[in-house]
């Protein structure tokens, strides 16, 4: 078992960390050259600019997945913050519940988008745009099995501590 958990964690490290590092760092230097070449050199190039729109969307699309892995998004807790501690549980089952459904939901049409821009091509590289754009399949998939994870976690009893036992005896 903690095999398996170590290459889900080296799995998940790669997808969330070190994939979206390529992809912004070919982004960076294709935005760099892209830039030089029209500003310095007085030659625009056409491909820097397809690179940089593919690498900024599996940057987005796979950051978010790393983000949503130790909460360091953005959110706006005020209402949270000042719930007890029930009201806060209830809150998280919401929250997952309906991350759960609204990610299921588009899952038909993802599989029917991919399926058309799979036949469809980039204008200067001359790639598959399905697989261009795929980077928002392990992101939905991801938020998806992270969501339930903590939706089971929230759902289930908690164990009392060996302080609260001590208390109650």
């Amino acid at each position: 078992m903690k095999k398996l958990k170590r290459a889900l964690k080296v799995f998940l490290d790669i997808i969330e960390i070190y994939l979206p590092m390529t992809t912004f760092a070919a982004l960076f230097v294709a935005f760099i050259l892209q830039i030089a070449s029209r500003y310095i050199f007085r030659h625009p190039l056409v491909w820097p600019y397809e690179l940089s729109q593919f690498g900024y969307l599996w940057t987005i699309m796979l950051g978010a997945c790393y983000a949503s892995r130790d909460d360091s998004h953005i959110v706006f807790s005020i209402a949270y913050e000042s719930a007890s501690p029930k009201v806060k549980k209830i809150y998280d089952i919401i929250n997952y519940s309906l991350t759960i459904v609204f990610f299921c939901l588009p899952i038909p049409a993802t599989i029917k988008f991919y399926q058309f821009y799979m036949t469809r091509y980039s204008a200067v590289f001359n790639f598959p745009l399905g697989i261009i754009y795929f980077g928002f399949v392990p992101f939905v998939l991801i938020t998806i099995c992270r969501s339930a994870v903590r939706l089971v976690k929230c759902l289930s009893p908690k164990k009392a501590e060996g302080k609260d036992k001590e208390a109650r005896a």
